[in-house]
C-alpha cells in the first residue's frame, strides 16, 4: 500500500509495474522523457487522485489505460509519434490535456461527466468521446485538422472559457444547450455552430473565419466585454436582444456581409469602448444606440458614403471614416465619362466639427493607387 501514495518518476518499465500493482493510486506519475518505450500499459489502475503525465516521449507509440475511470490530472503532451491513446473507462478528470501529439489518430474515453479543464490541441484524431458535463471548466478544441464533429450538446454552462478553432475542414460544432460562458468565447473555422441558446459571456465573444452564411443569435443579451466578428462568410447577423456591449465593437472584413441593418443590432443602445466596422458596407443602421464612448473607425469599400455612416452612428463624438463610395451599376452605365466613376470620403468628426476631402478618380488612376 506504502508505494502507492508516493510520487514516482518513472524511468524505466519496472516503475511502470510498480504502478499497476495499485488499484489506486494517491500521488503524482510522471513519465517525461524516457527512451525506449514504445508502448505504456497501466491497465490495474482505476484513480489516480494526482497527476499522469506522459510527456517528450519520441519513441512512445500507444497509451493504455484500459481501468481508469477518474484521475485528478491527465496530460499526454508533446509525443511526436505516439498514434493511439486508448482510456475507454474515463469519465471524471480535472484536468485533460491532450496537446501536441501530432501522429494521434485514435483517442478513446468513454464519457467524460465531470471536468473543469478539458484540452485536445494539435492532433490528427478524427472522432471525440462522448461529453456529459453539462457544467465544465474550460473547454479548448484546437488545431485537430482531421476532426469534424465537435459535439458538446451537453453543455449548459461554462465556468472559464470556450476556444475552438482551426479543426477539420467543414467542421461542424454542436453547443445547442449552451446558455452562458464563464470566461471568453472564441469560435473559428466552423462549418456549421449552434449556439442558439447562448445569452451570456463574461468575456471577449469573437467569432473568426467561420464559413456558415447565417449568424443569428436570438438569445444573446450579454457581453461583458467585445464583440468580434471577423473574416467570417456572414450574409446576415442578428443580435435581437442585445442591449449593452461591455467594450468594443468590431465587424471587419466579413466579404460577404453588406449590411448593418434594423434586424442586425435592434436593442444595442450603450457601447462604452471603440466601434471599429471595416469591410463592402452599403449601408449600416444602429435604430436603438444612443451612447458611444470611444472612436468610431470606418474603412472599406462599397455603397456607403462617409455622411451616411456619420449620420448612422450620430451617437458617437469621435469618427474616423475613410470610406471608398462605390456608385450603383446603372449610375456607371450612365456616366458619360470613359472611366468608372469611385468616389472616397475621409471624414473626421469630433462633436460638430468635421472636415471633408471627396475625391472623383478614373478606373486607371485608382488601379494605380491599388499598386
Amino acid at each position: 500500500m506504502g508505494a502507492c501514495n508516493k510520487d514516482v518518476k518513472v524511468k524505466s518499465q519496472t516503475d511502470i509495474s510498480t504502478v499497476n500493482a495499485c488499484s489506486k493510486f494517491d500521488a503524482d506519475v510522471i513519465i517525461d522523457g524516457v527512451s525506449g518505450l514504445g508502448a505504456i500499459n497501466i491497465d490495474s489502475v482505476k484513480e489516480i487522485t494526482g497527476q499522469l503525465v506522459i510527456q517528450n516521449m519520441y519513441d512512445l507509440q500507444t497509451v493504455s489505460l484500459g481501468a481508469l475511470t477518474s484521475a485528478g490530472s491527465l496530460k499526454i503532451l508533446n509525443n511526436t509519434n505516439v498514434y493511439k491513446v486508448d482510456v475507454p473507462q474515463l469519465n471524471s478528470v480535472d484536468d485533460f490535456q491532450i496537446i501536441v501529439n501530432p501522429n494521434l489518430k485514435e483517442l478513446t474515453y468513454r464519457n467524460i461527466s465531470s471536468t473543469n479543464n478539458f484540452q485536445i490541441i494539435s492532433t490528427h484524431v478524427t472522432t471525440l468521446g462522448a461529453f456529459t458535463d453539462s457544467n465544465p471548466g474550460n473547454i479548448e478544441i484546437l488545431s485537430n485538422t482531421e476532426l469534424k464533429a465537435l459535439d458538446f450538446s451537453s453543455v449548459k454552462e461554462t465556468k472559464g472559457y470556450i476556444n475552438i478553432a482551426n479543426n477539420g475542414k467543414g467542421a461542424n460544432v454542436t453547443f445547442s444547450s449552451l446558455t452562458q460562458v464563464g470566461g471568453n468565447a472564441s469560435f473559428a473555422d466552423a462549418a456549421t455552430l449552434d449556439i442558439s441558446k447562448l445569452s451570456a459571456v463574461s468575456d471577449d465573444f469573437s467569432l473568426y473565419t467561420n464559413t456558415f452564411k447565417n449568424l443569428s443569435l436570438p438569445a444573446f443579451a450579454t457581453a461583458e466585454k467585445s464583440i468580434t466578428l471577423n473574416d467570417n462568410a456572414f450574409q446576415a447577423i442578428s443580435f435581437p436582444k442585445l442591449e449593452e456591449i461591455g467594450s468594443s465593437l468590431n465587424v471587419v472584413n466579413n466579404t460577404n456581409f453588406k449590411s448593418i441593418t434594423k434586424q442586425t443590432f435592434p436593442k444595442l443602445s450603450t457601447i462604452p469602448g471603440s466601434i471599429v466596422l471595416m469591410g463592402s458596407f452599403d449601408n449600416i443602421t444602429f435604430p436603438a444606440l444612443k451612447t458611444v464612448d470611444g472612436q468610431v473607425n470606418l474603412s472599406g469599400k462599397g455603397k456607403l458614403s462617409c455622411d451616411e455612416a456619420e449620420k448612422a452612428l450620430s451617437a458617437a463624438d469621435n469618427i474616423d471614416c475613410s470610406l471608398e463610395t462605390v456608385e450603383d451599376s446603372s449610375d456607371e452605365d450612365s456616366d458619360e465619362s470613359d472611366g468608372e466613376s469611385d468616389h472616397k470620403s475621409t471624414h473626421t468628426s469630433s462633436g460638430a466639427a468635421h472636415t471633408t476631402v471627396v475625391t472623383v478618380v478614373g478606373a486607371l488612376a485608382l488601379v494605380a493607387a491599388c499598386f
